[in-house]
């Protein structure tokens, strides 16, 4: 079987020939094309593409997407970069926004140095935004990722966060939406129940694509939301995924953070698959007792810390942590290997190599 059909397979409560290993080889691929030491065959997106196959590696993310976002009319949107200083500013008749982040050279990533919203007052410009977005539908893309992924990799779409999600990644950060959720419940409610009516829109257009598979793009950790899943993502995800099974879809949540405090309460909502799980050595719930934690019915694909894949952790540390995975999880049927959440950039990629080896030749069903 191909990695696409062996996926496809457990979606379906089938047993593949092997167990499902995926993994997201694009934070190491962003980084060297920064560095410039790609080889020729893997620059580019088509280059990191034929990187997952010549690593033996099934490709689902980063995700494919149904649509593209627009500010609206009255919304100018202004994004400047200037040695590594981003800045992005939203002008509006109901106020400015403006947002810092900085390029690290080290990390090869962009940090906040200031979110969106200072206050209280700031949430009503964030509403404001939010109303006029537009979404306009590219049904193309759906075939154009199918065609490029092939049988290495599986396409899904992409969903935005929860609306409280949202407002942490991007307009919040987690210290502002703390005190605003203690302090201004009120106007926290007001945008809140505002983002998941702009949300509508990017789910009906899900909804309606080609892919059978879709990711709530959450970034779920009990450190910031163990304490405000019941009363603001629980209801909200519990509707979405019964719409969208009633489409005929299946659902992932990306839930790469801490594990207890969260994990536990996600299967009641309906969502079909844990994506980017991570458990010890790295996160906070080893691969013994994750089940315990999860139930047996959902299901997983993770389990191998991106850290895991560079020093000080070595090749028979990753050795011995798959083999436990396997002699675990196998005969579960519901468990995939997946990167949790990528493999950075001063990986080995021999430990990527080494992965996909030990699959073949320890997982297999039949």
């Amino acid at each position: 079987m191909t990695p696409r059909e062996r996926m496809q397979a457990v979606f379906r409560g089938e047993e593949p020939d092997v167990m499902v290993w995926f993994g997201d080889l694009s934070y190491w691929h962003f980084a060297h094309g920064r560095i410039g030491d790609l080889p020729a065959a893997w620059e580019g997106p088509i280059g990191r593409h034929q990187m997952h196959r010549d690593l033996g590696v099934g490709e689902y993310v980063p995700c494919s997407s149904a649509y593209d976002l627009r500010e609206g009319d009255e919304v100018h949107c202004r994004r400047e970069e200037k040695e590594g200083l981003f800045t992005t500013t939203w002008e509006t008749p109901a106020g400015t926004l403006t947002a810092r982040q900085q390029y690290s050279r080290v990390s090869f990533s962009y940090g906040y140095l200031e979110y969106p919203v200072k206050s209280a007052a700031d949430l009503e410009i964030v509403r404001y935004i939010e109303e006029r977005r537009v979404y306009l539908p590219i049904p193309e893309r759906a075939g154009q990722v199918n065609r490029e992924l092939g049988d290495f990799g599986v396409p899904v779409d992409a969903l935005p966060a929860t609306p409280l999600g949202t407002l942490l990644r991007d307009w919040t950060g987690i210290t502002s939406l703390a005190f605003l959720v203690a302090d201004e419940p009120e106007e926290i409610q007001k945008t809140v129940d505002c983002l998941a009516e702009a949300q509508n829109e990017p789910y009906r257009l899900v909804a309606e694509s080609a892919d059978h598979l879709c990711l709530v793009a959450e970034n779920l950790s009990a450190e910031t939301m163990g304490g405000y899943f019941d009363r603001y993502l629980k209801d909200y995800l519990t509707m979405r995924v019964a719409g969208l099974h009633a489409a005929g879809k299946q659902v992932f949540i990306h839930l790469d953070g801490t594990l207890r405090g969260v994990a536990e309460k996600v299967p009641a909502t309906g969502i079909d698959c844990l994506d980017a799980v991570t458990p010890k050595p790295v996160g906070d719930v080893a691969m013994e007792h994750l089940r315990a934690l999860i139930g047996e019915e959902i299901l997983v694909i993770g389990g191998l810390p991106g850290a895991m894949f560079a020093p000080p952790f070595t090749a028979e540390d990753m050795r011995t942590h798959v083999l436990n995975i396997i002699r675990l999880h196998k005969d579960s049927g519901t468990f995939m290997f997946g990167v949790a959440d990528q493999v950075p950039p001063n990986a080995d990629l021999g430990i990527v190599r080494l992965v996909g080896d030990l699959v073949e030749e320890y997982a297999r069903y039949n």
